[in-house]
C-alpha cells in the first residue's frame, strides 16, 4: 500500500540514504543535492535554515519503507525555492504527481518561483518538469579537477576579499550571473573563516576579478561556485590566476581529492579553458524554472 505524507525530522536518515542511493546514478541525479549520505543528512538539518526540513519534505511510503521523496530549499527574501528531487525508485514513478502535489501544499505563500536542476540523463524528471509547465532556463556543464593534476597549476597571487572590495565584487557578480542561485550579497553573507571564501585580484585599488569557493573537508568535497573578471581586465590571464589560486587553497585540505564547477554549456570558450587547465567533464544539468502563478 502506497502512502504519501509529510516527513518529520526523525526520518532524516532515511531521506538522506534514499537520496544518496538515487543521486549516484545519472538517470536519477539532481544537481546540488549531494551523493554522500552523511553530507546530505548534514545539509538537510543545517542548511535548510529558512524553512526547516520537517516543514518542506514529502515522502512516498510503501508500508514502512520510504521509496520516494521531494522537498525544497526556500529563500524567502528572494521569494524562490530550489527543488530537491523528485527522487523516486524507478518502479514507483506512478506516484510522482501525487508526491509533487503534496510538496506544493508545503510551500510558504511567500514563494513565487521554483527551480529544478536535473541531470540531462534524468529523463523522468526532465519529462515531469515539462508536464508541470516548467521552462528550461539553461543547460549547465559540470567539470571536475583531480588532486593528482595540481602540480600543473601555476603559482598565483590572490588574496581574500576585504571590505573595501565587497561592493565591486557584488556588482561584478550580479552583472556576470543575473538570476542565478546566489546573488552577490548572498555570497558575502555565506562567507566564513574556514570553508567558504572569496578570493580577488586587484590592480591600483580596483577589483579586476573574484572567485567564490566552498570546501567541505569533512566529506572530502569542494566546489568552485562562481568567478568572473571585469570586462576591462580580460585577456590578461586574471581568470587563470584566480582559478589556480582557488585550487591551490582547496587542495590544502588533505581530504579533498577533486573539485567541481558549473559553467553554462553554451560557453564553449570557458569550457575549453577549464579543460586545458586539467578539468574533466563530469555531467550535464538542465535548469528549469516555474512561476507559481503560472
Amino acid at each position: 500500500m502506497i502512502e504519501i505524507k509529510t516527513i518529520g525530522r526523525e526520518a532524516v536518515g532515511e531521506v538522506a540514504s534514499l537520496i544518496a542511493e538515487l543521486n549516484n546514478s545519472e538517470e536519477s541525479h539532481i544537481g546540488y543535492c549531494g551523493k554522500d549520505e552523511n553530507e546530505i543528512r548534514k545539509s538537510l538539518l543545517e542548511d535548510l535554515d529558512e524553512v526547516p526540513f520537517s516543514d518542506c519534505f514529502a515522502g512516498v511510503y510503501e508500508g514502512a519503507t520510504l521509496v520516494g521523496v521531494v522537498g525544497f530549499d526556500a529563500d524567502l527574501e528572494d521569494r524562490s525555492a530550489e527543488v530537491w528531487g523528485p527522487f523516486l525508485q524507478e518502479n514507483k514513478w506512478e506516484a510522482a504527481f501525487d508526491l509533487w502535489n503534496k510538496m506544493i501544499e508545503l510551500l510558504p505563500e511567500e514563494i513565487d518561483s521554483l527551480q529544478m536542476f536535473s541531470n540531462a540523463k534524468n529523463l523522468r524528471v526532465c519529462h515531469l518538469a515539462d508536464e508541470l509547465s516548467f521552462k528550461k532556463h539553461s543547460d549547465q556543464t559540470i567539470l571536475e579537477f583531480h588532486r593528482e593534476n595540481r602540480e600543473s597549476l601555476n603559482s598565483a597571487q590572490v588574496e581574500e576579499i576585504t571590505p573595501e572590495y565587497v561592493s565591486a565584487m557584488t556588482k561584478l557578480h550580479d552583472q556576470a550571473f543575473p538570476d542565478t542561485y546566489y546573488n552577490g550579497r548572498q555570497i558575502i553573507d555565506r562567507l566564513n573563516d574556514h570553508y567558504r571564501k572569496v578570493f580577488v585580484i586587484t590592480s591600483k585599488g580596483a577589483l579586476t576579478g573574484y572567485i567564490y569557493v566552498e570546501a567541505e573537508p569533512e566529506f572530502g568535497d569542494a566546489n568552485i561556485e562562481f568567478f568572473a573578471v571585469d570586462p576591462s581586465a580580460r585577456g590578461q590571464g586574471i581568470g587563470t590566476q584566480l582559478l589556480a589560486g582557488a585550487l591551490q587553497w582547496l587542495f590544502t585540505f588533505e581530504s579533498i581529492e577533486s573539485i567541481r564547477l558549473c559553467v553554462n554549456a553554451s560557453n564553449g570558450q570557458a569550457i575549453h579553458v577549464y579543460k586545458k587547465a586539467g578539468f574533466q567533464h563530469l555531467h550535464d544539468l538542465r535548469v528549469f524554472t516555474k512561476e507559481i502563478n503560472d
